[in-house]
Parts: structure tokens; sequence; C-alpha cells
């Protein structure tokens, strides 16, 4: 007999409601705008509903062995170790922690300075090859796999201009225009 864990039952069902609100709440916008929110959702929708049901059927997970995804991955209380923080994690765990939030503050900072356009692709070959440790040529390859899809929905299909970073509001005579996003 397997247990369940209620905690992360709830929080992906939590999730799922979220996003299934907003996918049927797209319905009432026009147009892109719609097709906007399909895009991102139906896929979130998807992913969530896969993850209720590895939680509540456990042989589900042995699926995700093909992505790479393991439990030994994940960071384990350390009830018998002498050594273990009080936070139940060790040194180590805590280190790897910080690597994470680095590669997220990088992704944003990139963002914002150099647009969706330029960001994307060059940080997937940075985290790739130093974080993943993958051949270079494998890199770029999995890149140009990843972000030609994103161009084609969201620049040809569904022409939404992307942020392009700040720097052509800094060099507005070399590259271009820019204004920074509104927050609300």
């Amino acid at each position: 007999m397997t247990r369940i864990n209620g905690f992360n039952l709830g929080v992906y069902t939590f999730l799922l409601t979220v996003a299934l609100s907003i996918v049927l709440g797209a319905t009432a916008y026009a147009g892109k705008q719609q097709l906007t929110a399909f895009v991102i959702g139906i896929p979130t929708i998807t992913l969530l509903v896969f993850l209720v049901l590895a939680e509540v059927t456990p042989r589900l997970i042995k699926l995700t062995g093909a992505f790479g995804v393991s439990e030994d991955d994940a960071p384990q209380a350390a009830e018998d170790d002498a050594g273990a923080s009080p936070g139940g994690m060790e040194a180590g765990s805590w280190r790897r922690v910080g690597i994470v939030y680095g590669w997220l503050v990088l992704y944003f900072a990139m963002t914002f300075v150099f647009g969706f356009y330029i960001a994307i692709p060059v940080f997937m070959v940075l985290f790739l090859t130093i974080e993943s440790r993958l051949i270079p040529v494998y890199a770029v390859g999995v890149m140009v796999a990843a972000g030609l899809p994103l161009y084609i929905i969201f620049r040809l299909v569904l022409d939404i201009p992307l942020w392009t970073g700040i720097l052509p509001r800094i060099l507005p005579g070399i590259i271009g225009g820019g204004t920074v996003p509104q927050l609300n």
C-alpha cells in the first residue's frame, strides 16, 4: 500500500483549479488574446493533470524516469544525521537551492536586458552546457528544437510581439525602440 501525500495533492489541485479558471475565463476574450491563453493554459493543465494522477497512482511516477526525473534527486530530510541543519536539509542541499536561484535571477536579468528572443536561446545553451553538462552542439540542437516553435507560435502564428528588452531603449538609434512593460 502506498501513501498519498495530501499536501502535494492539495497544491496540485489548487493550481489545476487556477489554470482551469484562467483558460475558461479566456473564452470571454476576443481573437488572439483567447488563443494566447489557450496556448499557454492547455499544456499547463495537461501537466497538472499528470501530476495529480501521479500523486494518486504512484506507479505513474516510474514513467518520469524516461525524462531524467528521479526520486533520489529530491533533498531528503536528515532525521538521523548528527550534522543536519535545523531546517532538515544538509548544507549541500542549500547550496543547490542557491544555484537554482542564481539561474533564475540570471534568466530574469537576461530577459529584462536582451528580451525574450535573445535571452531564451542564450540561456538554454548556457544552462544545458554548464548545469546539465550537455555537449554544446547538442545544447544548440535542443535550443533550436525548443526555440523555433516558440518563435513560430508567438511571432508568426499569434503575431504577439514579445518583450525585446531594455537594450533597444538604451541604444535607440542602433537597435530600435523599446519600453519597459507595465506591471499591472
